[in-house]
């Protein structure tokens, strides 16, 4: 669960600052011409803390979707195992993990 959390809510919040340009840019075209030029202009005009809008939720809700996913994800793997038996665990091996991370996905 812990591997969720940092594997979901850091990477996200770390793309966060591109996706702020990325939406300048798209708002404002004319002003903000590429990620690299769009980054600059955020700098020089807000600072930082411009780059941070949005960091707080979204470290918040990745963070938890990965806590569940993960932890879904093992929960539910463990169970259909036993529900299926061990041989037949071990014969359909991946079905029973397509199976486990498609439940983790349905309840996160």
């Amino acid at each position: 669960m812990f591997g969720g959390v940092l594997s979901c809510g850091l990477t996200h919040t770390a793309v966060c600052p591109l996706d702020i340009v990325k939406c300048k840019m798209q708002v404002f075209p004319e002003k903000y011409k590429g990620l690299v030029p769009g980054i600059r202009t955020v700098l020089a005009e807000e600072g930082a803390m411009g780059l941070t809008l949005g960091w707080a939720p979204t470290a918040i809700g990745y963070s938890m979707q990965g806590l569940c996913k993960f932890g879904f994800y093992e929960f539910f793997k463990d169970f259909y195992m036993n529900l299926a038996g061990e041989d037949n665990a071990a014969k359909y091996k991946g079905l029973i993990w397509l199976s486990g991370s498609a439940s983790a996905e349905f309840f996160c």
